[in-house]
């Protein structure tokens, strides 16, 4: 076997280590967030995962975070510059950047757009996981 230019871990790994991180999501006795600030650190949008917060593949070890129907109103205006997975009670999970767009980008917080205008809906579009 060649030698790996990254990091490269067993299936039963992956599984178990986004299982281990779903579960700090969903430690609480409500439902993880997902919160979305600019580069100045002003939250402009939060809203609540399902509960559980997602799924992870049995296989790939893919974790997908799935939200209610819905869209939930900006709080703020300004620029998404990234995005915080918390728990109910706000500790953050992990922090991942945030992108525009229409389909899922690994370790990206994915939103319909990432001009935000206090008091207008916000739609994530996706929050995949994937550590290989």
């Amino acid at each position: 076997m060649p030698a790996p230019a990254s990091a490269i871990f067993s299936a039963a790994a992956r599984v178990a280590a986004q299982n281990s991180l779903l579960a700090l999501v969903d430690a609480g006795s409500g439902a993880g967030k997902l919160r979305v600030r600019n580069s100045a650190d002003t939250l402009l949008w939060e809203a609540p995962f399902t509960n559980p917060a997602g799924t992870v593949n049995g296989t790939t070890g893919i974790l997908t975070i799935t939200f209610p129907a819905g869209t939930v109103n900006a709080v703020a205006t300004g620029t998404a510059a990234y995005g915080e997975v918390t728990d109910d009670a706000n500790t953050v999970i992990w922090s991942a950047p945030a992108e525009a767009g229409s389909a899922a980008v690994n370790g990206k917080v994915v939103l319909n757009t990432l001009s935000v205008v206090s008091g207008s809906p916000i739609t994530p579009v996706s929050l995949v996981f994937d550590p290989n």
